[in-house]
C-alpha cells in the first residue's frame, strides 16, 4: 500500500469534490421531499406497515439525520485532502475543512431557496455544521492521538 507521500494528491482531492457535487445535485429537484418520501415509504413498507402520518414523521427525521451524516462525511473528506497536502497543520486543516463545509451548506440552502419544490433553511445549515464539527473533531482527535509526541528538548548544560 502506498503511503501519503507517494500517492497522487488527486486521490485525496477527488472524493470531497465528487461528494460536494453529489450534494449539489441532490440540492435540486432530485432531493425534494416527495421524491425521497416515495423511496423511503417503499423501503419502509418492505419491513413494516405504518400509518402514513407516522411514515411522514419518520421521513422528516430521516432527512434531517442525512444532513448530519452527509456533511459530517464531507467535512472528513475535505479534512483528509487538506491533511494530505499540509500534514503538519492539523488544527488549521480542521478549521479550513469546516469552512469549506459551511460554504457548501450555504450554497446548498441558497440554491434551495430559489426552487419552488424546496425551501432554504438556516436550521439545515446548523444541522450540516453539527455533523461536520462532530465528525471532523473525532477524526482530528484520533489523528492527534496517533501522532508521535514531540521529542522533549533537553535544557542546555551550564
Amino acid at each position: 500500500m502506498k503511503n501519503r507521500s507517494t500517492s497522487p494528491l488527486w486521490r485525496y482531492w477527488a472524493p470531497p469534490v465528487i461528494w460536494t457535487l453529489a450534494i449539489m445535485v441532490l440540492s435540486g429537484e432530485l432531493g425534494a421531499g416527495p421524491h425521497t418520501y416515495s423511496m423511503f415509504n417503499w423501503v419502509l413498507s418492505l419491513i413494516v406497515t405504518l400509518p402514513s402520518q407516522t411514515v411522514g414523521v419518520l421521513h422528516t427525521y430521516f432527512r434531517k439525520s442525512l444532513h448530519v451524516m452527509c456533511y459530517g462525511f464531507l467535512s472528513v473528506l475535505w479534512f483528509r485532502a487538506l491533511m494530505a497536502s499540509r500534514p503538519r497543520r492539523l488544527w488549521g486543516n480542521f478549521w479550513l475543512a469546516l469552512g469549506l463545509c459551511l460554504a457548501v451548506a450555504l450554497i446548498d440552502e441558497g440554491h434551495q431557496y430559489f426552487l419552488t419544490s424546496r425551501t432554504g433553511n438556516l436550521g439545515d445549515v446548523g444541522l450540516d455544521m453539527s455533523g461536520a464539527v462532530i465528525f471532523t473533531l473525532i477524526t482530528a482527535l484520533f489523528l492527534k492521538s496517533r501522532s508521535p509526541a514531540p521529542a522533549a528538548t533537553r535544557p542546555p548544560d551550564s
